[in-house]
């Protein structure tokens, strides 16, 4: 990205909860808090004042199929915050103290989660729907399974998960490829991990702009069951104002053929200020605050869903409206106005986000992990362009003929999904 005088660098593992059992349950978020707390040559304290320095953002993320651990910096800065975070994912400390210092910290996230509607409301429908599937799983676990969680699960996560090819260091920004390159193979020399100390052997590519760094090519996630949907409703009572409502069904997995075109139906059903569900629940009848459509992708599997929050008593008028709209896109051809407006959309928030290097860096390494071509932005376009409005009700059809689950959080209701 010429010009820019930052850079996003992030070092990306092609493992999240999915991949734990209930036994190491938690293990994965865990370890993500375990790698700030010391090297063999840098503190807890070090660490922090090295990311703070910087005055950049610096984080980590774990999801239920990756975890990531990256940093936004000036580019004058990338050499170092390089080989601070080789250093954290190659030679974390993992120390017993801190990990015990740890598990009340991570029990104390889960219960502000635990107190956030919009948190459980995701995490009960998961649950539903994947049964007892390791997708059905909150990401950080249960405060029972940290609870008992052993210190040598952790070491054994890390000396069998953090390693290629599950490896992925992706970049982008102001910096050109050659110099990322070699500043990531100078922290893999540093840290001891480098093609020249052992057997791995780390390609680097450079699509679209960004940069990459590929352990073996591959990244070795092994065989995942492959989940299915279960039907049905649950509610979980809270005390709030408003009743939470998460319906939905199968979706599309991760890099499915047809993905342009769930982007543009879900889009149009509930994707903006625009979308039908925007203005047919809450403009023109004033049911809701927020309403819109969800999705969640994995590598072999996906859902698609609609979201809404509301008083409890139009709770049962918000969910017959949306699956009345929803419907009416199964039925009703969208016109070709409606279509412009929707490919125009998208078109300008690829083009808008692609401005952004931890947006870049983020679609290049899932590229990368998913095995997902990486197309050019222009591309990318002219498949949004190229997606028809028979195309959108023929899915949209097929979305509405799946079994259906219906998740509600907050004050006791009769609303159910009809």
């Amino acid at each position: 990205m010429p010009g820019l005088a930052s850079e996003t660098i992030g070092i990306w593992v092609a493992a999240g909860s999915r991949d734990e059992s209930t036994e190491t349950a938690g293990s994965t978020h865990f370890l993500e808090h375990m790698l700030f707390k010391g090297t063999a040559t840098k503190d807890a304290k070090t660490i922090a004042a090295a990311f703070d320095r910087t005055g950049g953002d610096s984080n980590a993320i774990t999801a239920k199929e990756l975890t990531c651990y990256y940093s936004r910096c000036l580019v004058t800065d990338l050499a170092d915050i390089t080989s601070l975070l080789v250093d954290m994912v190659s030679n974390s400390n993992l120390d017993a103290e801190e990990f015990e210092r740890e598990r009340g910290v991570i029990i104390e996230e889960l219960a502000m989660s635990a107190d956030d509607p919009g948190d459980v409301l995701f995490d009960d429908f998961d649950e539903l729907i994947f049964g007892d599937h390791p997708l059905a799983r909150p990401v950080g676990a249960t405060k029972d399974q940290i609870r008992v969680l052993g210190h040598h699960t952790l070491l054994e996560h890390h000396s069998t998960t953090y390693v290629p090819p599950r490896l992925v260091i992706a970049a982008a920004g102001g910096a050109t490829h050659d110099e990322v390159l070699r500043m990531v193979e100078d922290a893999l020399a540093e840290a001891g991990v480098g093609s020249a100390a052992g057997a791995h052997t780390w390609d680097s590519v450079a699509p679209s702009g960004s940069s990459a760094v590929n352990a073996s090519g591959a990244t070795g996630r092994g065989a995942r069951e492959v989940p299915t949907f279960h039907s049905g409703r649950s509610h979980t009572a809270k005390d709030t104002e408003q009743l939470g409502i998460l319906l939905g069904c199968e979706g599309l997995e991760e890099g499915h053929p047809d993905r342009f075109v769930y982007s543009v139906l879900l889009t149009m059903l509930g994707g903006g200020m625009s979308s039908r569900l925007f203005q047919s629940v809450r403009e023109e009848r004033g049911l809701a605050y927020a309403v819109n459509c969800v999705a969640s992708q994995f590598t072999d599997f996906g859902t698609f869903g609609i979201y809404a929050g509301c008083t409890p008593e139009n709770g049962q008028a918000v969910i017959d409206l949306a699956l009345a709209e929803w419907d009416r896109l199964a039925q009703e051809t969208p016109s070709r106005s409606e279509l412009d407006a929707i490919v125009s959309q998208l078109s300008g928030s690829m083009v808008l986000g692609l401005e952004s290097s931890a947006a870049r860096m983020n679609r290049l390494a899932r590229s990368e992990i998913f095995g997902i071509a990486l197309e050019a932005p222009l591309d990318l376009i002219e498949r949004v362009r190229s997606v028809t409005a028979e195309q959108v009700t023929t899915m949209a059809g097929d979305l509405l003929s799946r079994p259906k689950s219906l998740s509600l959080v907050g004050p006791q209701t009769d609303v159910v999904l009809r």
